[in-house]
């Protein structure tokens, strides 16, 4: 695993970056909880019927990429981060994933919205339900957000393009198997980005210290480098002087051909 682009960034802009994500999702949490506790909007039942009835063969694409967002990919992205010595991100993903699973929970008898079988008709299920689960938020979508805070904080940016494009796979397939209306996965998005900022607020990663690394014995054999990156430019040395103060010449001829003697005057021209 390569370190993180963030870590490389001052205090200041890491601080920031989490404190934006952390205001924003509080107020998309907000906003969704409040929306969800109304009676159901033509527009959120269109979005979701035009999910959930695409092709019954894309389920077989969409399920694995869909357990990104359970419980069991908690520990399991623990356990990867241990191997690979990543102490406090190892110690971020099980925080923010267990922490957003139980809050999750919590939020769920709050609001008390059902699924989508038991709000509307004709919903294509390719999941097992119970009877009495509720929708609002999705756990899945939480789980998903929270690893993909996470792992923006403390990983490069080719590992945030993969935890985007899974959590967006997650998101889409609650959807697509019935499980969750927009609203849900957009709620529990917002909720898993709210304790993925606060654990990252918490455990910081690893800090970058690029004095380090110029202060760094180059090994024999190369040329120094300046802090940029860029070679130390070589400058000429200067003229070698005679016992008065005068330059020394390069050669015992002058330009002109004359030979030069040890008071520094020129005599006849050689022939």
């Amino acid at each position: 695993m390569q370190r993180a682009e963030p870590t490389r960034q001052p205090a200041a802009a890491y601080l920031r970056w989490n404190l934006i994500v952390l205001c924003v999702a509080i107020v998309v949490l907000a906003a969704t909880i409040l929306v969800a506790r109304q009676e159901l909007a033509a527009l959120e039942v269109r979005i979701f019927r035009a999910v959930n009835e695409l092709p019954q063969g894309l389920h077989t694409v969409v399920w694995p990429f869909m357990q990104y967002g359970t419980f069991i990919t908690i520990p399991a992205l623990a356990v990867v981060a241990l191997l690979f010595r990543r102490f406090r991100l190892a110690l971020a993903i099980a925080l923010a994933g267990v922490g957003v699973y139980l809050v999750a929970l919590v939020v769920k008898d709050f609001v008390e919205r059902g699924r989508p079988a038991a709000l509307i008709t004709a919903v294509e299920e390719r999941e097992l339900f119970g009877a009495d689960s509720l929708g609002y938020p999705s756990g899945h979508a939480a789980v998903a957000a929270a690893l993909t805070v996470v792992v923006a904080a403390h990983l490069s940016v080719r590992w945030v393009i993969a935890a985007l494009a899974l959590g967006a796979i997650v998101l889409f397939g609650r959807i697509y198997v019935g499980a969750h209306l927009p609203l849900d996965v957009i709620g529990g998005a917002a909720l898993g980005a709210i304790a993925g900022s606060v654990v990252n607020l918490v455990v910081r990663p690893r800090p970058y210290h690029p004095r380090a690394e110029i202060e760094r014995p180059n090994p024999p054999g190369r040329a120094s480098a300046d802090p940029r990156g860029t070679q130390a430019p070589r400058f000429p040395s200067p003229p070698a002087t005679n016992a008065r103060g005068g330059r020394r010449p390069r050669c015992p001829g002058g330009s002109d051909g004359r030979s030069v003697g040890a008071d520094g005057r020129r005599g006849s021209r050689a022939r």
